[in-house]
């Protein structure tokens, strides 16, 4: 047996989350240099696009809604003149939302397969310290991605529909013997939701589990193990993986919650949507700017590794492939 078949053996989470925190937090100077020319690019872009489109585009939406909001709903035809400007300045925010989304899981991607080189073939590997690193293995990288996003998507679009007639059957089962005390609905509904939102999270998680282990792969140019050759790998080991993953994940999450409320608290953004300026808002993007490049790539660096470390284990790589720390 292999040393990393043997490894595979139970999966260790709790090693898997030392080896990831321990290599990332061991060369913070590697990891801000990985990401700098990558994701400096796409800040670059993007506070272009946002300074010239996007924010316009954003208070177009606002007002819309401002005014919307205003209308009478005794008046049908006045409603349906509001909602055409609405409906095409929300289609405009989600063209560059989807836009910008693009571009960054391009930065992402290449700054996640240097990565995953840096992890599984050494720190002195070809293409993975300060560079722009584009070809077939970040394509590739990309392409799957965006795959697992596609198919991610259309599962939970299938359980919001499910989980909304669920809540619906709920709700007006209870909804007599709850109003015998005043606001019971409202309680009993919100308590509710917190299982289904956690379902959510937790068909996000397995998916991501079951098919993740295909991006170190693509990022070592393994075209033979894709997504099917993951999902298959991972068999009886989805538990273990959820756990391992979201311990990743989370932290950063939660911290990139934290910071974002201490900025609002800092420079409060106006309840009325109208009062949003183009300088509000480039203020906020730059106020952020540098707290959220930190705990994107260095996000980014700790589910890379994690991912990598897991893919070694299970994805019965070539001998090539080492496991760096």
């Amino acid at each position: 047996m292999t040393e990393n078949q043997d490894q595979f053996d139970g999966l260790p989470v709790r090693q898997i989350w030392r080896e990831a925190y321990g290599f990332v937090f061991s060369v913070p100077g590697r990891v801000i240099a990985t990401a700098l020319v990558p994701f400096g690019i796409y800040i670059l872009i993007s506070l272009g696009v946002q300074l010239t489109v996007f924010n316009e585009t954003v208070m177009n939406f606002y007002g819309a809604i401002s005014q919307f909001e205003e209308l009478s709903t005794e008046d049908p035809d006045a409603a349906f003149t509001a909602m055409v400007p609405l409906v095409g300045s929300a289609i405009s925010m989600f063209f560059w939302v989807a836009i910008l989304g693009i571009l960054g899981g391009l930065a992402g991607a290449m700054m996640a397969s240097a990565w995953h080189r840096t992890t599984l073939i050494g720190l002195d590997a070809d293409r993975t310290g300060f560079g722009f690193f584009f070809g077939r293995s970040e394509l590739s990288y990309f392409g799957r991605a965006l795959l697992m996003f596609l198919i991610t998507f259309a599962a939970l679009f299938a359980y919001a529909i499910v989980a909304t007639i669920v809540y619906a059957i709920v709700v007006a089962l209870i909804a007599v013997p709850a109003t015998v005390v005043a606001g019971g609905v409202d309680v009993i509904a919100l308590v509710l939701m917190i299982p289904l939102v956690l379902g959510g999270v937790l068909v996000w998680l397995y998916l991501w589990s079951k098919m993740i282990m295909s991006l170190p792969a693509a990022a070592l140019g393994i075209k033979g193990f894709g997504l099917a050759q993951s999902w298959s790998a991972t068999r009886g080991h989805v538990g273990r993986l959820m756990i391992t993953y979201a311990g990743l994940m989370l932290p950063p999450f939660l911290l990139g919650m934290g910071i974002g409320w201490a900025i609002e608290l800092a420079m409060p953004t106006p309840t009325d949507l109208s009062q949003i300026t183009d300088a509000i808002l480039t203020r906020s993007t730059l106020v952020a700017m540098v707290p959220n490049f930190v705990i994107t790539v260095f996000s980014t660096a700790l589910v890379a590794s994690g991912m990598s470390y897991t893919y070694y284990r299970l994805g019965q790589p070539p001998e090539w492939v080492e496991k760096v720390f």
